[in-house]
């Protein structure tokens, strides 16, 4: 996705004396940067509403539910609020079908109630994505057509795991489906998973490179106020989570709170063109991506997308492709550990990034020692940020960067523009203190400062 490696020119000392020419240059790229505001509607203003598109998290009570799944001596008992049994089965066999017998016996907009206890799932059950009927993922939990609420006893307390030999590079899983029966129909327009556990048992599959749509959790259809929130999500051979688009549309007012996803072979968190959603005290560990908030090719005509991420923290990259409005706040992210990682990836995608520490490995001399990666047409603002890495801002393409009040130390380029392809970006820099190598400037990118300084190290 990100070349592996950068031709960097010689860093461009700048001039302690500017004389006329030097600020006709400066009026020059301060003109050309309005205009490429103007051109592209974007205000990098800051808008203090911003913080108000937070949703209001409400936990709803869960001791009254309409079924319930409960383990009782060597037993695991589903029945019904007034005490009618639906199903049972021992604790040591596969416990699928129960669950599916109890998912069915809840009504529309009613709840499941999980028990504490270890359940073993196969997944027995084909979905086909595509509307031929092609693309079947196979699941443990298929949610088809309906809203509903699912509670377990708290993280760790209630474990739902995949049963070992599942999953192949010929049977994909995913242990959760939920959406709407045909590729037209709409999935939910309500819907809770929350308090539990779901273990993917890599380490018991066939675990080959992950394919798209694999996960724990795998939300399909046009739906609308999902919420997740007191999950851990472990061991998937794809995603953590997966808000994806497949079926008749995207999901709208998401919410995914207090999650942490580990050792996931994808994404810990995954937002497929979602809208007005998002991502809340969250942790992604061991991943091979930390979060994806992920558009499409339509970026540019399609309404704002309004997606977040706040106080998120991971050891792994992060990635924004073709998202037309983000914001991404109090992110801890540290690369350091990581293999082929390149930081915060940003491709035309238009948001900011507010009070966040971006780390990559400063010992990687390429891309994937960098703090950030800004690629395509990307118009991304910085705002109180920490950037350490082998770059700090890397911008390629035609992408467009403002830093302010931000902290950057790179020894290969605090404000890089290099690329092996041709470059048109611009990185303003404004009240930012800098350590290491300034700026590595390639022809036909333009760099501006206004008030930037070195860090001075105190000697020891």
């Amino acid at each position: 996705m990100c070349p592996a490696s950068l031709s960097r020119e010689p860093w461009l000392e700048p001039k302690k004396q500017r004389d006329g020419l030097e600020m006709e240059r400066i009026i020059g790229l301060i003109l050309f940067a309005a205009l490429v505001n103007s051109a592209s509607g974007l205000d990098f203003r800051y808008n203090e509403t911003l913080d108000s598109r937070m949703p209001v998290i409400e936990f709803p009570e869960t001791e009254n539910s309409d079924v319930y799944v409960f383990q009782q001596g060597q037993s695991i008992i589903a029945e019904t609020a007034d005490g009618r049994q639906i199903a049972t089965s021992s604790i040591k066999s596969d416990a699928s079908g129960l669950f599916k017998a109890a998912i069915d016996a809840v009504p529309d907009g009613g709840s499941l109630n999980i028990g504490k206890g270890l359940y073993v799932l196969s997944a027995p059950y084909a979905v086909p994505l595509y509307p031929n009927g092609s693309n079947i993922l196979y699941c443990c939990i298929p949610v088809i057509d309906k809203s509903m609420h699912i509670y377990g006893a708290g993280v760790d307390e209630t474990i739902i795991q995949l049963a070992p030999n599942q999953r192949n590079l010929s049977r994909l899983v995913a242990m959760m489906i939920i959406r709407g029966s045909g590729p037209l129909s709409p999935g939910y327009s309500d819907f809770t998973v929350a308090n539990l556990t779901l273990d993917g048992n890599r380490a018991q599959q066939k675990d080959d490179q992950p394919q798209d749509g694999e996960a724990l959790i795998l939300a399909g259809s046009k739906r609308s106020n999902g919420k997740y929130y007191r999950l851990k999500l472990v061991n998937s051979h794809g995603s953590g989570i997966y808000l994806g688009n497949n079926g008749s549309g995207r999901e709208r007012d998401a919410v995914v709170f207090s999650v942490v996803a580990q050792n996931c072979g994808a994404e810990g968190f995954m937002l497929d063109t979602c809208h007005n959603s998002h991502v809340l005290d969250c942790a992604a560990w061991h991943c091979r991506e930390g979060l994806c908030l992920h558009g499409n090719n339509d970026w540019k005509s399609r309404s704002k997308d309004q997606v977040s991420a706040t106080k998120f923290q991971t050891d792994s990259q992060i990635t924004v492709w073709q998202v037309n409005d983000f914001t991404l706040s109090e992110i801890n992210m540290d690369c350091t550990p990581a293999t082929d990682a390149y930081g915060l990836v940003v491709r035309d995608g238009t948001g900011q990034v507010r009070r966040s520490v971006l780390k990559n490995d400063k010992a990687k001399t390429d891309s994937t020692g960098g703090a950030t990666y800004i690629y395509e047409s990307s118009r991304v603002l910085f705002d109180d940020c920490q950037l350490e890495g082998f770059f700090g801002i890397h911008a390629v393409g035609r992408s467009h960067v403002e830093a302010k009040n931000c902290r950057l130390v790179a020894p290969g380029g605090c404000f890089c523009t290099t690329d092996p392809n041709p470059v048109q970006s611009t990185i303003i820099a404004e009240n930012c203190v800098w350590s290491g190598k300034k700026v590595v400037l390639q022809a036909g990118a333009a760099f501006l400062e206004v008030e930037c300084v070195e860090e001075q190290t105190t000697p020891a």
